[in-house]
């Protein structure tokens, strides 16, 4: 079962993340900023043993690895970028007589 799986897989990841991670201090020994995020997903993998648990910490899998790799907040800066430039390029088109 794959959702079997990911549990077993996650709990690992958890565990190995808790030795590795549980200080929740960045390199300049403050608070590292996802660590927050990180600590809110812990809490929910370790309130659940049911396979469900995939599904139910999926809002704070997608928070903290937003906050890792910023994926949405890049798509939605290109985004803007886009229309921008789409704009500029309508403007410069339209406006010369």
């Amino acid at each position: 079962n794959d959702i079997a799986a990911a549990v077993v897989f996650n709990s690992h990841l958890l565990h190995s993340c808790s030795l590795n991670m549980s200080s929740g201090f960045g390199i300049k020994g403050k608070v590292g900023r996802c660590y927050p995020f990180f600590a809110d997903y812990k809490d929910c993998l370790q309130n659940r043993e049911d396979p469900e648990t995939m599904k139910v910490c999926g809002p704070e899998r997608d928070d903290y690895f937003e906050c890792l790799h910023h994926k949405k907040e890049f798509g939605r800066v290109a985004t803007v970028l886009a229309q921008q430039k789409s704009n500029l390029e309508a403007d410069s088109g339209g406006g010369s007589h």
